[in-house]
């Protein structure tokens, strides 16, 4: 009976060892998916914001360009000699 009871304690011992090992395994691979998942992320958000950023300034440059465009196509029609107001350029964005 008391080698039955070692035996058994000893299997159980071996037994909580392995599943503290898988345990640590798993543990170990979720941290380390997670931190490459936390890196992708910050990739693509950092590629979303300079593509933001690029897609603004497209946006401004071509509306200077139609406010422009604009400007000078009232002047040749005969507009120049009503009042205009003068705004910054600010007010347009």
């Amino acid at each position: 009976m008391e080698l039955l009871n070692a035996y058994q304690s000893k299997i159980k011992m071996q037994t909580e060892a392995q599943h503290e090992r898988e345990l640590q395994k798993l543990e170990q691979r979720v941290s380390l998916r997670r931190a490459h998942l936390e890196q992708k992320i910050e990739e693509e958000l950092a590629a979303l914001q300079k593509e933001r950023s690029e897609r603004i300034k497209y946006l401004l440059e071509r509306q200077e360009r139609e406010i422009e465009t604009f400007d000078v196509e009232s002047l040749r029609m005969g507009f120049g000699n009503l009042v205009t107001l003068d705004f910054p350029k600010e007010d347009y964005r």
